[in-house]
């Protein structure tokens, strides 16, 4: 009687255990084969203008996968490559995507960050962000970032890691300048000169700003902001032509004739 009972005890278990089994592959079956119910698109940017949004990336992807995500199947569905795509995308610095529970699919994506916008002679503007990262313009909008112009090769622009660089000096440059409220609100453009000597133009006023070679930044970013701040001429701004930081421990002032 023991081993009858023991024998059905065991039988029930895994009669138990295949039901499960069996329930769990319908379950996942059904949801396999269920649309996706909702695409939910986070885009967290550190710019209150955004260079994309939320239907821009839903286009991309929907073009990259040739698919139409709003309509698709669970079981078509690949997040690996949907965040690959999207971390391959230039707008966007890093995404996390998920299916959740009620089949709605999650797109997280924190957007690039542009602190500066490089102005060429031939071909299309484009920003930088803070890693020497290359940002394509946008018809969305433009982010009010200071300009670079002037003696720009563009083919060394793959040296912007090499410490020492043009490019690496301007972004060193572009970030100081992003960091300091004060300094952002004050400088619009900066061109450079022959000799890589820099050329500062402010949003307000007349006069230019010789900032010299890029050397010694934080001292020359300090003595610009002192000045500015404590050091206007008692004849105002509109007799002053230029400033030149290039003197160590001075700013030098030339005013108009």
């Amino acid at each position: 009687m023991k081993i009858g009972k023991f024998n059905i005890l065991r039988f029930l278990r895994v009669l138990g255990v295949a039901g499960i089994m069996i329930l769990l592959y319908f379950s996942i079956q059904l949801k396999a084969n269920s649309n996706i119910k909702n695409i939910n698109i986070v885009l967290e940017s550190k710019t209150k203008r955004k260079l994309i949004e939320k239907q821009d990336i839903l286009r991309y992807l929907n073009k990259a996968l040739d698919k139409n995500l709003e309509i698709e199947k669970i079981d078509r569905i690949e997040i690996a490559e949907i965040e690959n795509l999207l971390d391959r995308s230039k707008y966007i610095k890093n995404a996390e995507v998920f299916l959740d529970s009620k089949n709605n699919l999650h797109l997280n994506c924190i957007l690039k960050n542009p602190i500066v916008r490089i102005s060429r002679k031939k071909g299309k503007d484009f920003y930088l962000d803070n890693e020497g990262s290359p940002i394509p313009i946008s018809r969305r909008a433009a982010i009010r970032v200071p300009i670079i112009t002037g003696n720009l090769d563009i083919t060394k622009l793959s040296a912007i890691k090499k410490k020492g660089s043009l490019f690496y000096n301007i972004l060193e440059l572009s970030k100081k300048i992003n960091k300091d409220q004060f300094l952002n609100a004050l400088i619009e453009q900066i061109n450079v000169e022959k000799n890589n000597r820099l050329t500062i133009i402010p949003k307000l006023g007349r006069q230019k700003i010789e900032f010299g070679k890029l050397e010694t930044i934080d001292n020359k970013l300090a003595r610009l902001k002192t000045f500015y701040k404590a050091g206007m001429p008692s004849s105002g701004w509109d007799d002053v032509e230029k400033l030149n930081l290039d003197l160590t421990d001075q700013v030098v002032i030339t005013k108009r004739n």
